[in-house]
């Protein structure tokens, strides 16, 4: 039986984050999130992130962006 070629490409999550240290302007990594954060997820969503620099160490919780729905694919009612 021959396996499938997995062949897909690493994916650079450092660089695939759109968000910025606070403090030192570095790149944030998704970390997990603590329970307190899935219960402030009920009321504001938020993810759990931290800066790659070590020198930094700086963790916290981001607001999730609500999705940008572009106006001109909707149907009228």
């Amino acid at each position: 039986m021959k396996r499938p070629d997995h062949s897909a490409e690493p994916v650079d999550y450092v660089s695939a984050s759109s968000h910025h240290c606070a403090l030192c302007g570095g790149n944030l990594i998704r970390t997990p999130r603590r329970p307190i954060d899935h219960f402030w997820s009920l009321f504001v969503p938020v993810h759990r992130y931290r800066c790659n620099r070590f020198a930094c160490q700086w963790t916290g919780n981001l607001r999730v962006d609500s999705a940008v729905v572009d106006s001109s694919t909707m149907t009228p009612r």
